[in-house]
């Protein structure tokens, strides 16, 4: 393994009982649940010195606002840099989770939207200056990457650059909200009627709030109902997220898509690039 894990825990004052279950495993990272005597802990690896420095930060920042997110058990910046949570037992949020538990993830999700960005004025959107921009350079390697592994004519690309373009004076308005970027269905874990916690908050920025709907809806579309219904947007909201959350799933199913092609599985592959072909795409 990357670490030694039970000395890693022998150093916190904590006895590895039982079993080390990789959960997440590629060159330079891992991720591991961790038997202890103090119960279920995670673990999270790298190679590179301080990789969980943002990571405990957004930690930070969400539960200071009362989010029910993984607490901090011990870091250090490394190399190897390491990072230790409390484990959050159940199941991942899903359309065929309790309608209770799916509200009150909107519930959450509001409340994630409501925090007022500290940091809005440094923001720079990977490296462009508008959040438009950014969703105009992300589109364009999105459907390069696309016509890579896609049959021709399967996704018409100028069809999807005009809807893009009659989006974007909206886009223009857009970016700045706290999101999550990364909030997918499995990073919401449920127990029971209930959320028990939110999970994996590393990419915590500045964004657009239409995105992180988006995201809910990658893997399972009828999902965002019952989040919507938590998340009681305004007429005002509903109006623009019927416009912009389509746009977003679009565009991060083909990211994920990539990530699946890089790190899943065949299945998990072409279960995306079905999801991206059966896009409707507005004429």
């Amino acid at each position: 393994m990357l670490v030694d894990i039970p000395s890693i825990m022998a150093g916190h004052g904590l006895e590895v009982v039982g079993p080390i279950t990789p959960l997440q495993e590629r060159p330079g990272r891992l991720v591991a649940r961790v038997e202890t005597g103090g119960g279920s802990l995670v673990i999270k690896a790298a190679t590179d010195p301080g990789a969980f420095a943002t990571e405990v930060a957004a930690i930070a920042r969400l539960a200071g606002h009362g989010l029910p997110v993984s607490g901090v058990v011990a870091v250090s910046a490394g190399p190897p840099s390491y990072l230790v949570l409390s484990w959050t037992e159940g199941a991942q949020l899903t359309s065929a989770s309790p309608l209770a538990a799916q509200r009150e993830a909107g519930a959450l999700l509001r409340r994630v939207h409501a925090i007022r960005p500290a940091w809005l004025g440094e923001t720079r959107y990977a490296g462009e200056p508008t959040w438009d921009s950014w969703m105009a350079g992300w589109l364009n390697s999105a459907l390069a990457w696309w016509g890579t592994v896609s049959p021709a004519g399967l996704l018409d690309p100028p069809r999807v650059w005009a809807w893009f373009h009659a989006l974007r004076p909206l886009l223009a308005t857009r970016g700045h909200d706290l999101m999550l970027f990364d909030g997918r269905p499995e990073h919401w874990i449920v127990r029971g009627e209930t959320m028990a916690g939110l999970i994996d908050v590393s990419e915590l920025r500045v964004g657009d709030a239409a995105m992180d709907l988006g995201v809910i809806a990658v893997p399972d579309p009828e999902l965002l109902t019952g989040v919507l219904d938590g998340y009681r947007p305004d007429p005002e909201e509903r109006a623009v997220f019927q416009r912009l959350v389509p746009f977003y799933t679009f565009l991060r199913r083909i990211s994920a898509a990539e990530y699946y092609q890089r790190f899943g599985t065949p299945d998990e592959v072409q279960q995306m690039l079905a999801r991206i072909a059966a896009t409707e795409i507005p004429a």
